[in-house]
């Protein structure tokens, strides 16, 4: 993976810096309004299929799937109740390379940075907006035994 230029440091104090990025380019770029509500990540999932039938790979727009995955994280930080966290602190150290995922209530850990760049690279079977309804539904449903 190549190194991003970010405007802010990649980590979970700057996601939220990171966030209203996307929600400027989402306006600038595609004319959308990112508002922070669940119906927005459907735009989320637009912008990243319009890149995806671009042709481009995750390396081509890696800022640009980066900061839309913490425009995810964000939705999911106001209306989940989550909190970012820097990954080698989660449930999700060794397994997701990307330095901050998001915590609900409960314990679970959600990489929607990730999921950004899944989203890109394998289309509609990764949508963020089903990464949402999912982290909503482990809410509803509580801790599994």
């Amino acid at each position: 993976m190549k190194s991003l230029a970010l405007k802010y440091p990649a980590n979970a104090d700057n996601a939220s810096h990171h966030a209203k990025l996307a929600v400027r380019a989402a306006w600038e770029e595609f004319d959308m309004t990112l508002d922070y509500s669940p119906a927005s990540l459907d735009e989320v999932d637009v912008q990243i299929e319009s890149l995806r039938e671009d042709g481009y790979t995750g390396e081509d727009v890696a800022e640009a799937l980066f900061v839309l995955g913490c425009y995810v994280g964000e939705v999911m930080v106001k209306r989940l109740g989550g909190r970012w966290l820097e990954t080698q602190r989660s449930p999700l150290r060794g397994i997701s390379p990307w330095p901050m995922v998001v915590v609900l209530p409960g314990g679970s850990a959600w990489d929607p940075i990730g999921k950004a760049f899944l989203r890109l690279e394998l289309g509609d079977s990764e949508s963020i907006v089903g990464f949402f309804r999912l982290a909503w539904e482990s809410l509803r449903q509580g801790p599994r035994p």
